[in-house]
């Protein structure tokens, strides 16, 4: 049975102040496409590249912080199959999954989209 801990990806943490602008800057230059959004160093969301950079299309983003265009943030343990992954994300309208060892600690993130990718 494949895990979802298998395609979880690192993600790098951005405070919730974080403008929109400076996040869509960092992350480009992490080559990353998401972040975990922190407050008080407690994770409250998931910050993707893909809806900054469709906001910023639209608009200045430049005065708007980063929490203001979080996903919320969903949970899911490492040993947990992908399918059930995929259930939880599309049941809480989510394209991006929190994954967290047995003891809560944060492994990365997995995406809908690179879950469905490696179902076919």
């Amino acid at each position: 049975m494949p895990y979802i801990g298998e395609v979880a990806s690192p993600a790098p943490t951005l405070d919730h102040q974080t403008s929109s602008f400076d996040a869509t800057e960092e992350l480009i230059l992490l080559g990353q496409d998401h972040a975990f959004v922190k407050r008080d160093d407690r994770v409250i969301g998931v910050a993707c590249l893909d809806n900054l950079l469709e906001k910023y299309k639209s608009g200045d983003i430049s005065e708007t912080s980063v929490a203001e265009f979080m996903e919320p943030l969903i949970f899911i343990k490492e040993f947990e199959c992908r399918a059930k992954a995929t259930e939880l994300m599309l049941t809480n309208n989510v394209e991006y999954i929190a994954v967290t060892t047995r003891a809560g600690d944060f492994v990365g993130i997995a995406s809908l989209k690179q879950l469905e990718k490696e179902s076919y």
